[in-house]
């Protein structure tokens, strides 16, 4: 059972949502409305040994990184991260602590106020945030807007995390800065914001790799996508590290937490010139339901992102 199915079988026990609830399983966050504001909500887990290297991973980093992907759901649907709530366990208590003193690190370079949470002690460091996050302008994007004839782009780099992931696993010098970004990533706020406010058709942040990401926004839309390796943005320090794999490594890692973006062209020019990082059109969105790559024009088969139930 693949995790989507996991996710699509939990949506079925849920009963019917209530009025406030606008979108509620299925999204980068969850939707909800109090009175005249928009809340978006998200949570997610990280687990020792499954979602980061034990021995080669503070427990600082972790909390940062745990605060930071969920700031990273809010970003993705235009929303500003506020509050976050944190649940903690780990062998030793002195790890909960300095996992604890990373997420407060996040929460003040984020501009998040944590509320509380729980602690415990756990068989492996194991922390999961939840956050809630407001949609200034009330129209929160969603994965499910993108029309056949949109271009679809990213933001920033592709592969520097997986790339930084590898550089640990072979204990590879020189590569910091691609460390840097597995360990604590920097989600798109202003970008999501921006990219709201000029209506893009959709939008979803890259946790899981473009490979499955494009598929998860592609199935919501009801499109298909075809999508060019060779216009992926890959850095240099990426290509010395990943060698000719370097194109496959930014479509499948993940944890980029860069965002796909769904729009008409003369939009995405002018998202473009409004943000400060790179904006980099990878392909288009066209009809039908399938999500393919290519390489010069040669279909490239087998790509897949992460997957947390694969075996």
């Amino acid at each position: 059972m693949r995790e989507l199915d996991v996710i699509r079988a939990i949506g079925g026990l849920l009963p019917a949502a209530p009025e406030e609830v606008l979108v509620p399983v299925g999204d980068d966050c969850a939707v909800v409305r109090f009175g005249e504001a928009v809340w978006v909500a998200a949570a997610d887990m990280l687990v020792e040994g499954h979602h980061f290297l034990p021995g080669r991973t503070s427990p600082e980093d972790v909390g940062y990184k745990a605060v930071a992907v969920n700031v990273s759901d809010v970003a993705a649907m235009g929303g500003v991260p506020r509050f976050v709530l944190c649940s903690g366990g780990a062998p030793e208590a002195e790890a909960v602590l300095r996992c604890f003193r990373g997420v407060v690190e996040a929460c003040a370079a984020f501009g998040v106020y944590p509320l509380g949470g729980d602690t415990t002690r756990a068989g492996a460091l194991t922390v999961d945030v939840a956050i809630l996050g407001e949609v200034p302008g009330g129209e929160p994007v969603l994965r499910s807007g993108a029309v056949p004839g949109d271009l679809l782009a990213v933001t920033g780099e592709l592969g520097t995390a997986a790339a930084g992931l590898l550089a640990l696993q072979r204990g590879e010098g020189g590569f910091g800065r691609l460390v840097r970004r597995h360990l604590r990533p920097e989600p798109r706020v202003r970008e999501g914001l921006e990219a709201a406010l000029l209506g893009v058709h959709a939008m979803i942040d890259l946790s899981d790799g473009l490979a499955t990401d494009a598929g998860h926004l592609c199935e919501r839309s009801g499109v298909g996508c075809r999508i060019d390796l060779l216009r992926l943005p890959v850095a240099g320090d990426v290509r010395r590290l990943a060698g000719e794999d370097a194109e496959v490594l930014a479509a499948t890692g993940g944890e980029d937490y860069e965002l796909l973006i769904s729009a008409p062209e003369q939009t995405l020019q002018e998202l473009a010139r409004r943000i400060s990082v790179p904006l980099t059109v990878v392909g288009e969105v066209v009809e039908g339901g399938e999500v393919s790559f290519h390489r010069g024009g040669e279909p490239v088969e087998g790509l897949a992102g992460w997957d947390h139930f694969r075996a």
